[in-house]
């Protein structure tokens, strides 16, 4: 996955969980995410999303 494939509202799994993707700061490569479950905000730089692009909580299903 690209940094340039990371859009607001997509679903990311990273080392510090899963959520929803609120804000992107190009500058320092950082996402901003939503937890899921919660609606807890978060931070994870690019390094530490998962490879996979739509990652979601146990609960979700693949489409």
């Amino acid at each position: 996955m690209e940094f340039d494939d990371i859009h607001i509202g997509m679903k990311c799994g990273s080392t510090k969980g899963s959520g929803t993707v609120t804000w992107i700061d190009g500058s320092t490569r950082t996402i901003y995410m939503s937890d899921t479950e919660n609606n807890h905000s978060f931070e994870v730089s690019f390094e530490e999303l998962s490879l996979e692009p739509q990652a979601h909580n146990t609960g979700d299903a693949y489409y």
